[in-house]
């Protein structure tokens, strides 16, 4: 379990620390990619902010496991919104990537509140 639980959220993290890069640097592609989705480009600072934000809040939740839960729940929630997003722009086939990271998201509380019991280190630790 712990094992899974170091995993999975080091995977989440990496994924934020690609994707506010990605954001900051408007990585090949990504600025089409919002352009479809509806997304003004300026916005890409501040979504790359809060990406390296949960980033963050990952890293600092391997020793504060709530600051961590908060951090995945508030990534699962930031790629719900983006689902919702590219839907409403008639870009649900570039979607992909948001449905990943949602999923991603999701493993990372399931795992945390499983280590929870098992070890103290998710929601439920205190």
């Amino acid at each position: 379990m712990f094992i899974s639980y170091v995993a999975v959220n080091a995977l989440l993290g990496l994924g934020m620390a690609w994707c506010a890069f990605a954001e900051f640097t408007r990585f090949d592609g990504l600025p089409a990619l919002m352009t479809r989705a509806q997304v003004p480009l300026s916005w890409l600072p501040w979504l790359a902010s809060v990406k390296a934000l949960a980033l963050v809040g990952i890293v600092v939740g391997f020793w504060v496991p709530v600051v961590g839960t908060a951090a995945a729940a508030g990534v699962a929630l930031y790629f719900v919104g983006a689902i919702v997003k590219h839907i409403m722009a008639n870009d649900a086939k570039s979607a992909g990537g948001a449905v990943f990271f949602l999923v991603l998201a999701g493993a990372a509380l399931a795992v945390r509140v499983a280590a929870s019991s098992a070890y103290g280190l998710g929601v439920l630790a205190g």
